[in-house]
């Protein structure tokens, strides 16, 4: 693995762990109101969990100047995040009655919006999909479509990648739709709690849609790329005569 790749892997790593599973944590166990030092109170436990993430990217952006879309994605959630909890959270703790339909929307809102994008834009001449899946850090697309000029088939091409925009699309629709339902099921039962429990419950609410949301979405959606990337490079492939070795970069 080279050099420029491991360090992407590890940025990717920390983003996970910042983004993820350091908020949950902080969620999970400082919620709670006690004598103990880390048990901060629900406002400033979400402060807390919500502050890394908005953090971390402010930090990426300083050192890198660059501003990665996944990433702008994420923290957009976030401070969306941020502003339903404002909107939440009354005065004397209990939290809004459209609170779960308002956070199922924020949530779902997100992925069908970037699902939209990707298919608008396979019709432009800067397709979505060479940000997100078929990049020139993934793939030799000067070779691929030198050869693909050489061959003659440039239709074929075209066809290809738009099924493969389609295919994005579409599993980010899903990915919307188990967004909506998954919050649903997590934040409801925040409202039957007693008013003065809401608020802990709240956090606990979004801890667990945050957590199992990055398991029951997030991997089925990388297997999904997984197996996107796999069609990719076969039909690539057959397009161009093209070895997996030379169409793929190292």
């Amino acid at each position: 693995m080279s050099a420029e790749k491991q360090k992407k892997r590890n940025d990717s790593l920390t983003g996970v762990l910042i983004g993820v599973i350091v908020p949950v944590l902080i969620l999970d166990h400082c919620s709670g109101v006690g004598d103990a030092p880390w048990k901060l109170g629900p406002a400033w436990a979400m402060g807390l969990a919500l502050s890394l993430p908005i953090a971390y990217g402010a930090f990426r952006y300083a050192v890198t100047r660059k501003i990665d879309m996944m990433s702008s994605i994420g923290l957009v959630g976030v401070l969306c995040t941020g502003i339903v909890t404002l909107l939440a959270v009354k005065e004397d703790g209990r939290i809004a009655g459209d609170t779960p339909w308002l956070f199922a929307s924020k949530e779902a809102l997100i992925p069908l919006t970037l699902a939209v994008a990707v298919i608008l834009s396979g019709r432009t001449s800067s397709p979505l999909l060479r940000v997100l899946l078929y990049t020139p850090e993934i793939f030799d697309i000067h070779t691929i479509e030198k050869k693909i000029t050489e061959r003659g088939a440039g239709t074929a091409y075209r066809r290809c990648i738009t099924l493969a925009t389609w295919m994005l699309g579409g599993s980010l629709v899903l990915s919307s739709i188990a967004n909506f339902c998954l919050t649903l099921h997590f934040l409801l039962p925040v409202l039957e709690q007693s008013s003065d429990q809401q608020h802990i419950a709240y956090n606990y609410a979004v801890s667990s849609q945050t957590w199992w949301g990055f398991l029951v979405i997030g991997v089925p959606l990388a297997i999904t790329l997984m197996g996107m990337l796999i069609y990719l490079v076969r039909r690539l492939g057959e397009l161009t005569g093209l070895s997996r070795d030379q169409l793929l970069m190292r």
